[in-house]
């Protein structure tokens, strides 16, 4: 009868406790896998309804991960988002403004390679993407799902009666156009605007508007002493000075105003569209791409973009749904579902190259999507509500604007500016909750 030997005894007894080992560590990766989890998504805009769509069927993809999506109010929203996430209570995944890279630098989570790559954000999104998105290392901070900026609307109806039959594509055209379709009593007050320009008090998107001007004129926002950038300020506010001004501070805002049909021209962004159909559907208007300088080409950039939480323990999981949610045929559902949402008829521009010829033909959003190739940006974007550097550099530009239209030259108040945006961008560096 075979005797085992005390050496074999052992070899044998190694080998069965590594093969329990590895059965082991094979069924915990097992658990790990299938372990269920929850994500919570803070959205602004779009309901729950416009994105259990797409919510459904990356479940049907990854049934261990639940999407919790909670829209949020915008009010407060950048400050909020903030402190939750540092105290580790805030959400896996996050809507965030464009302009807040930096000031959220500390918050964003990089963007994996492997969800969306550099050679990917260079050839697939708009240009003025690859520059917003970047922390200050350089590396993506988010993915957007759209793209919006500034478009020229304009009532057909009163172009037609003046026998104009397109809108204006310079600015030398619509300074024309404005003074045209101007209409005043009697007493020389303004009931018809052509333009609304030159205010700050009752121009909706002003800071927009005059970014937009003082970019296409080659000046220097962040420190805007240069002459470009004075010369820009100066032809913003002659619209509303002078016998021959074609807006002034008496009008209502300029929303309204176009929506009463008291206004000719407006520059607004594409969720515009919807509230003014919604206020008066009967407004006869189209949306064509902002006017430009001769031989130049620049649009203004305003979008939000979706990051995830650097405080996320499931960050693999959360950057995996952002990768399924900016694929082609799921934006395409997001813009469908959007669409259908009571009071929509469009969804959100899509944000990619390759779809643009989807959107082109838009007489709303065409516009945007048309600009969107020559789109820029600075923390002066209207209606983000962050109390924090667009709404305080707002501040300094409304106050530039103020100056002048009470008979400072646009110099001195550029001057006054400059300091200020200069003192915002040093109070909030990098992470500042301020």
């Amino acid at each position: 009868m075979p005797i085992f030997r005390p050496k074999y005894i052992f070899i044998i007894l190694s080998v069965l406790v590594f093969g329990f080992v590895l059965s082991g560590c094979s069924l915990l990766d097992r658990f790990k896998k299938e372990e269920q989890i929850t994500l919570q998504y803070w959205g602004l805009w779009e309901s729950a309804t416009s994105i259990n769509q797409v919510v459904s069927d990356f479940k049907n993809e990854h049934p261990n991960i639940d999407i919790e999506y909670v829209k949020k109010p915008v009010q407060q929203y950048r400050e909020s988002l903030q402190s939750q996430i540092q105290s580790g209570s805030g959400p896996d995944i996050f809507r965030f403004h464009n302009t807040w890279t930096l000031m959220l630098e500390d918050i964003l989570a990089p963007v994996p390679s492997d969800v969306v790559s550099a050679k990917q954000f260079k050839e697939e999104f708009y240009p003025t993407v690859f520059n917003d998105l970047r922390n200050s290392n350089k590396e993506f901070a988010g993915v957007p799902l759209e793209i919006d900026g500034l478009g020229l609307y304009w009532n057909e109806d009163i172009f037609q009666a003046a026998g104009i039959s397109q809108p204006p594509s310079t600015w030398q055209e619509l300074a024309q156009i404005a003074a045209r379709l101007t209409v005043r009593d009697q007493a020389g007050n303004i009931t018809t605007a052509g333009i609304a320009l030159g205010t700050a008090s009752n121009v909706d998107h002003f800071s927009d508007i005059l970014g937009l001007m003082m970019l296409q004129n080659g000046g220097d926002l962040k420190s805007p002493t240069d002459k470009a950038s004075i010369d820009a300020l100066d032809y913003y506010t002659n619209f509303a000075q002078g016998e021959n001004r074609v807006w002034d501070e008496t009008m209502p805002s300029s929303t309204i105003a176009f929506v009463g049909g008291n206004l000719a021209m407006y520059f607004g962004p594409s969720w515009r569209a919807i509230e003014i159909k919604n206020s008066f559907p009967l407004l006869n208007f189209k949306v064509a791409p902002v006017p430009q300088l001769e031989g130049g080409r620049i649009g203004w950039a305003s979008y939000w973009a979706e990051g995830v939480s650097a405080k996320s323990t499931h960050q693999k999981e959360a950057w995996e749904f952002v990768k399924f949610l900016q694929q082609e045929e799921n934006l395409k559902k997001l813009y469908g579902e959007a669409a259908k949402s009571p009071g929509r008829f469009f969804g959100e521009p899509y944000p990619k190259v390759s779809m643009a010829s989807g959107l082109l033909p838009d007489p709303i959003v065409g516009a945007f999507i048309s600009d969107a190739p020559y789109m820029r940006s600075f923390p002066m974007a209207s209606r983000t509500f962050d109390n924090g550097l667009n709404d305080q550099i707002i501040k300094a530009y409304e106050d530039a604007t103020n100056s002048v239209l009470r008979g400072a030259s646009p110099q001195s108040a550029l001057e006054t500016a400059a300091k200020n945006i200069t003192n915002i961008f040093n109070r909030f560096q990098t992470g500042s909750t301020q």
